[in-house]
């Protein structure tokens, strides 16, 4: 039998939890680095921060945001957004997370999940967010 777990996912925009639908009408929800350990002594197994506008901003990940939130933790720490190289990986890495969520960079360049898992030790996750079985972008397609 699976055991059950609570995976708290912070959705953070210009440094800042952020509450919405769909990611709109997003509203302001907090400190990340004070939620994330809330969140943790409060009974999350695991929490995720995502950098909602990092992809589109075209910026790498918020260091200084994933440094204070993994400074109290004691829980599996993932961090996705922004990270489009295993430069960015490490660097999310050695600002405290535990894994790397790869998403935007992974539909780009289908490769990138083989190779980040191999170079990372399995750190590093590839799961494209998408509806359908199968995602076909211009250099080529993620099955499910």
């Amino acid at each position: 039998m699976l055991t059950k777990r609570i995976i708290a996912c912070l959705d953070v925009d210009a440094g800042r939890v952020v509450k919405g639908i769909h990611f709109s009408d997003l509203r302001d929800a907090g400190d990340p680095a004070e939620l994330a350990p809330a969140y943790s002594r409060s009974g999350a197994d695991e929490i995720i921060l995502l950098d909602i506008s990092a992809t589109n901003q075209k910026r790498s990940t918020l260091l200084e945001i994933v440094r204070r939130s993994a400074q109290h933790l004691f829980v599996p720490f993932t961090v996705g957004g922004g990270i489009r190289s295993l430069d960015d990986a490490g660097a999310v890495i050695d600002a405290g997370a535990d894994k790397v969520a790869i998403n935007s960079a992974a539909l780009d360049d289908p490769s990138v999940h083989e190779v980040a898992g191999r170079d990372q030790q399995g750190r590093l996750t590839a799961r494209p967010a998408r509806p359908s079985s199968s995602f076909q972008s211009e250099k080529g397609s993620i099955p499910s």
